[in-house]
C-alpha cells in the first residue's frame, strides 16, 4: 500500500522506514506515507512507534536540492515541518526507535516524538552546514530547547556526529537500550493499557506550553533555508557533495 515504509497497526502500531539503500533519507513521498499511515491508524492506535530496520534516517535525500530555487527549498522545509508538528499534534505518544544513522532531518523529526528510545550502534548530528544549508525540520529551533543553546550550536555549526551515550548525557535521547525495537515495544506497550483519555489529555497538556512560539520560529527557520538557496557557497557546496558521490 506504501512505497515508502511498512505499517502494522494495532493497539501499538509500527511504522518502518523502507529505503534502507538510501539509509532512510527522507522524501516528499515518504513523509506523506509516515503521515497517511499515521492517519490511517488514529482512531485505533494506542501508541505509535517510528523506526528504520538499519537506520533511522539520514536526513533529507539531497538530490531534491540540485534543483530547487529559494521558493521551492521554503516550500520543502514547511512540508517536513508538517510533518513534525504532525507528530506533536497526533492524539497518542509517538515514540521513535533511533539506530544506524539519525541525521539531520531524521533527527530532527524525531525531536518532535514524544519518547525517543535509542540503540548503542546510533550515530546522531546535525551535518546540514557541511552542505550550506540550516536544519530542516527544527533542528535551529527544537533542538535548543531539547539540549541547550551551546550544546545545539556545538552540533549545528561543527555538524559532527555524536553516539548514543553522549547524546543521552545531552538530554537528546531518553533511554538508551541493546534492544532498541523490544524496549520501545515495552515502553508503548505499557502505555497502551493507561485510560486512553488520560494518555490524550496529558500529552496535550504538556505539548501546548511549548507550542506558542514554536510554529513562528520555524517557519522563520523554514524562510532561512529557502534564502540560502540564493547563496552561490550553499550551490557550490551541494555540487561537490554530488561529485564525491
Amino acid at each position: 500500500m506504501y512505497n515508502n515504509i511498512d505499517l502494522v497497526s494495532g493497539d501499538v502500531s509500527i511504522i518502518y522506514f523502507k529505503r534502507e539503500e538510501k539509509l532512510n533519507t527522507l522524501t516528499l513521498d515518504m513523509v506523506n506515507d509516515i503521515k497517511n499511515a499515521m492517519e490511517e491508524v488514529k482512531d485505533t492506535a494506542r501508541c505509535v512507534i517510528i523506526e528504520g530496520k538499519r537506520n533511522f534516517s539520514a536526513g533529507a535525500d539531497i538530490k531534491q536540492f540540485r534543483d530547487l530555487n529559494p521558493i521551492d527549498a521554503y516550500s520543502f522545509h514547511r512540508k517536513l515541518n508538517e510533518l513534525a508538528f504532525y507528530f506533536r499534534d497526533y492524539n497518542v505518544p509517538v515514540i521513535s526507535v533511533l539506530n544506524g544513522y539519525v541525521l539531520g532531518g531524521g533527527l530532527e523529526l524525531s525531536l518532535s516524538t514524544d519518547i525517543r528510545v535509542c540503540s548503542k550502534n546510533a550515530q546522531l548530528g546535525q551535518p546540514e552546514i557541511n552542505i550550506g544549508v540550516n536544519a530542516g525540520a527544527g533542528g535551529n529551533v527544537i533542538l535548543p530547547h531539547v539540549i541547550g543553546r551551546n550544546r545545539a550550536l556545538y552540533m549545528i555549526l561543527t555538524g559532527e556526529k555524536i553516539d548514543a551515550q553522549t547524546a543521552y548525557n545531552f538530554g537528546l535521547v531518553d533511554i538508551i537500550s541493546d534492544d532498541a525495537h523490544n524496549e520501545a515495544l515495552r515502553i508503548a506497550s505499557m502505555i497502551a493499557k493507561k485510560p486512553i483519555e488520560t494518555v490524550i489529555f496529558a500529552k496535550r497538556a504538556v505539548n501546548k506550553s511549548f507550542m506558542n512560539s514554536i510554529n513562528i520560529d520555524m517557519d522563520y527557520e523554514a524562510s532561512l533555508f529557502g534564502l540560502l538557496f540564493s547563496s552561490g557557497e550553499t550551490r557550490k557546496k551541494i555540487n561537490e557533495f554530488f561529485n564525491k558521490k
